[in-house]
């Protein structure tokens, strides 16, 4: 009787020229096109395939309203399938005068976010304030595109891009396709724990790069990436003094060219005389010296610090260490390890001679991420009169680029002499980090040599989540009499 009902009533929705798919509930592919097959009078004699739906549609007469309804209750069950259903019926609407596609569900869910507290604005800055409601509420971007929540907090991306075919987005190893919700407009949901993340945007299958998506520095060229919320207050910009941040030129005798670096400089620098001591804050593989202040945050996370009397006030210098020269074929290569003498010729000097800072190897100290951790571990370690504190961020002791890479400064690390003068030896990674073994083998280096060193494992993996709790523990134990051993 039901099945009489249901038949009765597409046929008056049809007279109406309009039909309406409801997905939710359908669990495989063969169902699926059973059910178009039902709704849409798909002939056999075609048949089961996606050209069959476009070509009824393209030669239907008539007004038709397709209104399409239940795709996230299906969407994990018929993936990529279901992708290709909804291309196929805007590739229809676009071609054909007198139909009309309406996603409902989706689009529903997508105003959810005008009334979502949750909703934090993304910004291509260093940082910017989250523009609030009279009522207190983050007002989101005007455009609405970019990061947004949905009410229950899934996060998802909704972004405009006319006349694709195919929108999607990687993280890390996994694809997440967009859903065409409205036309030319493309959402994707992303069921990820808080944290940053950097994501790769494609879009027709052509690696793209959104304005409306935070765009850092990372696989050595621009890259956009995305804060999921709550975002940890240890590094939120909050109402403390702030420190500044300076983007700084100067000329290297090593590279033969003028090279930047960035600068943060501690609230109160300008108004005192005070001589500050200085950290000096490496980037990885890929990445540049705008890496810990967009991605790390460490600006931030040092202004808290200092509001909070956790941390003695001093510079942080952050250079790019992706030191390129060319080879005999005229093709620029890294030489990653010519940078512990392109910091101590010219960066150290440039820094020595420009700003209030102390001038010994006690108020002086180094460290970096991944690729950054090796050169901290090389300079430290050649240039041991200069430097008393270290510290190594997913970081590796050893060098292990290249085909013969030189370990032999490691020597040093040995000798008691080296080790009593050392302040701090600070190391750390996350407990799924890829490179953990390395990280093994570095403890075993240490127990053999009795190289006493403050240790720390956290959970997660070589990314900046974990990176940004490894400056938050080490910049409160800088230049400090009492600093663990």
């Amino acid at each position: 009787m039901k099945d009489k009902e249901d038949t009765n009533e597409n046929m008056r929705d049809r007279e109406k020229g309009m039909i309406n798919l409801n997905f939710a509930g359908i669990r495989s592919r063969e169902e699926l096109y059973r059910y178009l097959q039902e709704k849409l009078n798909l002939p056999e004699s075609r048949g089961e395939n996606l050209d069959n739906i476009y070509a009824v549609l393209t030669e239907a007469s008539g007004k038709i309203h397709i209104i399409v309804e239940g795709l996230s209750k299906s969407r994990r069950r018929l993936g990529s399938y279901l992708d290709g259903v909804l291309k196929t019926l805007r590739a229809a609407e676009a071609v054909t005068e007198d139909l009309t596609i309406e996603v409902r569900g989706q689009i529903d869910a997508d105003k959810e976010w005008l009334d979502n507290p949750t909703v934090v604005e993304q910004s291509c800055a260093y940082s910017r304030p989250v523009m609030t409601a009279p009522d207190g509420k983050p007002v989101p971007h005007n455009s609405r595109e970019g990061l947004l929540y949905r009410a229950e907090g899934m996060p998802y991306v909704r972004l405009r891009f006319p006349n694709a075919m195919n929108v999607q987005l990687q993280i890390g190893d996994i694809m997440y396709p967009f859903l065409e919700t409205e036309k030319d407009v493309w959402t994707v949901d992303l069921p990820l724990e808080p944290g940053f993340y950097y994501v790769h945007l494609y879009v027709d299958n052509c690696l793209a790069i959104s304005p409306f998506l935070s765009i850092g520095y990372g696989f050595s060229r621009p890259v956009n990436y995305i804060e999921v919320g709550p975002v940890p207050e240890f590094l939120q910009m909050h109402d403390v003094p702030h420190g500044d941040i300076r983007h700084e030129y100067y000329p290297s005798a090593v590279t033969g060219r003028t090279e930047s670096c960035i600068c943060y400089v501690p609230p109160g620098y300008e108004e005192g005389t005070l001589e500050y001591p200085v950290l000096y804050l490496q980037h990885g593989f890929g990445e540049n010296e705008r890496g810990w202040i967009w991605q790390g945050k460490v600006n931030h996370i040092m202004d808290n610090l200092l509001a909070e009397g956790k941390a003695v006030p001093m510079l942080i210098v952050m250079a790019n260490g992706m030191v390129m020269e060319e080879d005999g074929d005229g093709e620029a290569v890294l030489r990653h390890s010519l940078f512990p003498e392109e910091l101590v010729q010219d960066i150290i000097p440039f820094i020595e001679k420009k700003y209030r800072v102390k001038k010994d190897r006690d108020h002086r100290a180094m460290a970096g991420l991944s690729m950054g951790s090796m050169q901290t571990s090389m300079t430290v370690c050649r240039y041991s009169q200069l430097f008393g504190w270290e510290g190594l961020f997913s970081g590796f002791m050893h060098n292990f680029i290249g085909e013969d890479p030189d370990n032999s400064y490691l020597e040093i690390m040995k000798e008691k002499e080296f080790q009593e003068k050392q302040h701090l030896f600070f190391r750390a990674m996350g407990r799924q980090d890829e490179f953990w073994d390395f990280f093994t083998e570095d403890d075993a280096f240490c127990e053999e040599n009795g190289i006493p060193c403050v240790r720390r494992e956290y959970r997660g993996g070589h990314d900046w989540n974990v990176w940004r709790q490894c400056i938050y523990d080490f910049l409160p134990q800088l230049f400090r009499e009492d600093a663990e051993k």
